[in-house]
């Protein structure tokens, strides 16, 4: 007769382990500690993974109040997470893996789609691989330390094996070790209008190629407001914009090089140098990624319609199909003609230092 199940007892090792209890996560939370105390970490603990601080912040961003902080940019963390970050990465997606190219904007209508849409045109890049139109995993990195906490939750002593991002690091590697099979040998394409968490990039994806896409914030709110709904969960405020355009454009200057995450592997790109000069900006574009330009259609780049704009009526549908280039385009300053003088002096205030230090302007004079 089969032994019952339910009376397996576990044996001598396992037996110790749970003779040991609960280790402790952040703080003791042991038979030792005070119960109040206990209760108190373990609540902590909860809120930590329901993230119940993000319903405060959704809640003043659909009443048009700003939500954006500088650390939703450049996360804190240690050399020796970024390590385990890294080697973590390696183990998973195997050595020499074709170099994915990551696409990251400062904000929606940034120049994501036209960068990615070049980048198309060369017959090594298999973009947007699984049909995953954006890519937004550095987004919600909270939510996959959300997601670890609540496993942690479960049982403690898990803790001692994981770091606070691994398994968004084995989320991302497997992820790709899966699309990969799709691609083959081509180059994965991914883009993603927002550069929250960026700084966890090059430890996520090490071997792969990063490019900021940055636009003058003015051009992106006018495109913004005239685009996206003004009222809703996910409405932003002309403020909340320039807010999150100054705290974005910080976090990608600091990849520029000089800055203090500067590395060989990322790349501004400014929208601007797109629309005005896109043969030269596109060379650089395909050097930085590793790409041939003699294999680069540099004739269909001149012809690349626009996806996206602003400027296109309708709706979603009509907004993302792609149309001609118009002779007269011009996606540059269009918030010469539109801002009022409180509107320039409200953008001053919030991220006149920072369009300076962007390079796109001088003074304030404006």
């Amino acid at each position: 007769m089969p032994n019952d199940p339910s009376s397996h007892a576990p044996d001598r090792d396992d037996a110790a382990l749970y003779a040991l209890g609960p280790p402790p996560l952040r703080s003791p939370v042991g038979s030792s500690v005070p119960a109040p105390k206990r209760l108190s970490q373990e609540v902590r603990e909860a809120f930590s993974y329901l993230r119940v601080r993000d319903l405060y912040r959704y809640v003043r961003r659909a009443i048009g109040l700003p939500t954006a902080r500088s650390e939703d940019f450049l996360l804190p963390f240690s050399l020796s997470e970024g390590d385990r970050l890294r080697t973590i990465a390696a183990d998973v997606r195997g050595p020499q893996p074709p170099p994915a190219l990551f696409i990251h904007g400062v904000l929606p209508r940034s120049g994501t789609n036209f960068l990615a849409d070049a980048l198309a045109l060369h017959p090594d890049v298999y973009p947007h691989p699984g049909r995953l139109w954006e890519f937004p995993l550095l987004y919600v990195a909270p939510g996959t330390a959300a997601l670890q906490q609540e496993f942690l939750f479960m049982f403690r002593r898990n803790s001692e094996v994981m770091g606070c991002y691994d398994l968004l690091a084995y989320l991302a590697s497997g992820w790709l070790v899966a699309l990969q099979k799709e691609a083959g040998r081509r180059r994965m394409l991914f883009k993603s209008p927002h550069v929250q968490n960026i700084n966890l990039f090059r430890h996520i994806f090490p071997g792969d190629i990063l490019f900021l896409c940055l636009r003058d914030g003015r051009d992106i709110i006018q495109s913004s407001l005239q685009s996206f709904r003004r009222w809703g969960p996910r409405s932003k405020s002309f403020s909340g914009l320039a807010r999150e355009w100054r705290h974005g454009t910080e976090a990608i200057l600091t990849f520029e090089p000089g800055g203090e995450n500067a590395y060989a592997r990322a790349k501004v790109v400014r929208y601007e140098h797109l629309v005005q000069k896109p043969e030269a900006t596109m060379r650089g574009v395909l050097d930085h990624a590793g790409l041939d330009p003699g294999a680069f259609d540099f004739a269909a780049l001149a012809r690349l319609p626009v996806r996206g704009s602003s400027e296109i009526r309708g709706g979603d549908d009509a907004r993302w199909t792609p149309h001609d280039k118009p002779a007269d385009f011009q996606p540059i300053g269009r918030w010469k003609a539109a801002w009022s003088m409180v509107e320039k002096a409200r953008f001053k205030a919030i991220a006149g230092r920072t369009l300076i230090r962007a390079g796109y302007t001088t003074d304030m004079c404006w």
